[in-house]
């Protein structure tokens, strides 16, 4: 009897359609596909917060095999800490960079992944069309440093962010190696701001990725644009590759994460490092014209597992905020 109740329970709970571990090229972001409608004022703007491993790739044409026609981009790649950016801005013609811009606005659209091989993406693909996802669009790109393919799959309405896939070698990120900058910003976490979490939990689920371990958490000290607040936050997280996905969930409010979602709409809302002086960092960028919009503390001030987060507002250098994230050392 035992044995039939334990092997219904694993009928039962078993992730349908999905996979028991994922795969190594979701472990690691290869890069974040963000556009923008002014790429000068985007790369000055993180030049200016200290982050200079920068190519810019100019004017470019993009070969968009659904839609069936050829648009012109402007492009750069970037290096953030160790997050590799590709910073796209639609010049001519319906797309879907342009499509996400138009609705959007300026914004991180998706996460690519690196697969080792044209055929083991091709099989990734077949995979996720037996679950009803399909391709968005293949997109191939002539630049100075060579080409560049995305497969952009549709999973922005129900993920809230369009999953992105490359293979092969890519000659203009491996002149972007390691993760140079002024105050050391290491990446941290991928975040994004939703709503409700549990349909956008099930959307990734359904596709093998990891479901949202949720928390509550305490944080003290809690201030929006300079002054004192007492707003709440869910958070839901994804621990399934080397940097961690964080899923912010708006209580109560004011709070960034709610101007993000008035503002843009539903996903991902900021890139968040660590930080060794945080009182530095903060100087250094409110010297520049930048401006905290939000921060706190979490556990007790001064002990082991206690620290200190802050953003930074950057609508203005293109729509993804920064997040500072201090930890206590003894």
């Amino acid at each position: 009897m035992k044995f039939v109740l334990i092997l219904l329970l694993m009928v039962l709970f078993w992730p349908k359609g999905g996979i028991t571990e994922m795969p190594a090229p979701y472990q690691h972001v290869d890069q974040v596909l963000w556009v923008i409608d002014d790429l000068n004022n985007t790369v000055t703007h993180w030049q200016n917060l200290g982050f200079t491993q920068i190519i810019d790739l100019d004017t470019v044409s993009a070969e968009l095999k659904k839609a069936g026609r050829t648009v012109k981009l402007k492009m750069a790649m970037a290096n953030l800490g160790g997050a590799h950016i590709t910073w796209i801005q639609p010049l001519d013609g319906k797309s879907v960079f342009q499509e996400f811009n138009a609705v959007y606005g300026n914004g991180a659209m998706g996460l690519v992944h690196r697969w080792e091989n044209e055929t083991a993406l091709q099989n990734e693909i077949k995979r996720l069309a037996d679950l009803r996802v399909d391709v968005k669009e293949e997109v191939n790109i002539s630049t100075r440093k060579g080409n560049i393919r995305y497969i952009i799959m549709n999973t922005w309405r129900e993920g809230k962010y369009y999953l992105g896939y490359t293979f092969g070698n890519d000659p203009a990120q491996l002149s972007l190696e390691g993760s140079r900058n002024l105050h050391d910003l290491q990446i941290n976490q991928y975040a994004f701001a939703v709503r409700d979490e549990k349909p956008v939990s099930a959307s990734w689920q359904r596709v093998g990725s990891p479901p949202f371990q949720i928390n509550h958490p305490q944080l003290g000290r809690k201030h929006y644009y300079g002054q004192p607040v007492d707003h709440d936050l869910i958070q839901g997280w994804q621990r399934h590759g080397d940097i961690a996905y964080e899923w912010c969930i708006p209580v109560s409010t004011p709070i960034v994460y709610d101007d993000h979602i008035h503002k843009h709409g539903e996903g991902i809302h900021h890139l968040a490092f660590s930080v060794k002086d945080m009182d530095k960092v903060l100087a250094d960028y409110r010297s520049k014209g930048y401006v905290n919009s939000m921060g706190g503390t979490w556990g007790e001030q001064g002990k082991p597992g206690s620290g200190r987060y802050e953003y930074i507002d950057l609508e203005s250098a293109g729509g993804l905020t920064m997040e500072l994230l201090w930890n206590f050392q003894e």
